[in-house]
């Protein structure tokens, strides 16, 4: 829309930057456009079930996009760790008693409130433990036009492509098909790069064992 040389007014700049912003606030909620995961580390206190985690809740600290399946928590006494499995609310209300109480919980539902998600434990641990929550890193939002922003390779050429895409429209013109096509493929190139590896493996009690399992009899 500018010539060589024109300069944008100081509106339609901050225009620009809202839409950055409004733009990598989207990416967020793809997986695979972040390149890092962050690690919040809290100590959960024995016999309690729910604790909120964000900004202003009982764990102080960033409200996670999504809890990772990598989320995992530590006995201080014996320094072992185990993981958890998430269930849904569907799930969660299926527990008749939700009181019952063990030295470990098995399962947790997040009911992903704002400002603060709420998490709630099943059975109700019996040992204060320390709660590693896995959740991607935000990408960084620029404040001002000045700011400086640093990310992996890749990601300048796709900011810089698929915001274009993005101002289009507020100028009443369509992107040109050389400009959405590399839009899409230099986000693809980020996605690829950033793809998790998730491992497929069976349960270790069907490969631990030698016997043959009898599909009649449900057993060894």
């Amino acid at each position: 829309m500018l010539a060589e040389g024109e300069t944008p007014s100081s509106e339609t700049a901050n225009d620009a930057l809202y839409a950055l912003n409004q733009m990598i606030d989207s990416w967020d909620t793809e997986r695979l456009a972040v390149f890092s995961t962050q690690d919040q580390v809290f100590s959960w206190p024995s016999g309690e079930r729910t604790r909120t985690l964000g900004p202003t809740g009982d764990f102080v600290g960033e409200r996670p996009v999504l809890l990772d399946d990598a989320t995992y928590f530590r006995d201080p006494q014996t320094n072992v760790s185990y993981g958890i499995k998430f269930i849904n609310q569907q799930q969660y209300d299926g527990i008749a008693v939700k009181t019952v109480t063990s030295t470990y919980p098995q399962v947790m539902f997040t009911n992903m409130t704002y400002p603060n998600i709420e998490m709630v434990i099943y059975p109700v641990p019996l040992r204060l433990l320390e709660w590693h929550f896995i959740s991607v890193e935000r990408l960084t939002q620029p404040a001002t036009l000045a700011t400086a922003i640093l990310f992996p390779p890749g990601y300048l050429r796709a900011f810089r492509y698929n915001l274009a895409c993005e101002l289009a429209p507020e100028f009443g013109v369509e992107p040109s098909p050389t400009v959405s096509r590399i839009a899409m493929y230099s986000k693809r190139d980020l996605k690829r790069i950033n793809n998790p590896d998730d491992i497929m493996a069976l349960p270790y009690s069907i490969v631990g064992t030698r016997q043959r399992y009898n599909i009649y009899a449900g057993n060894y």
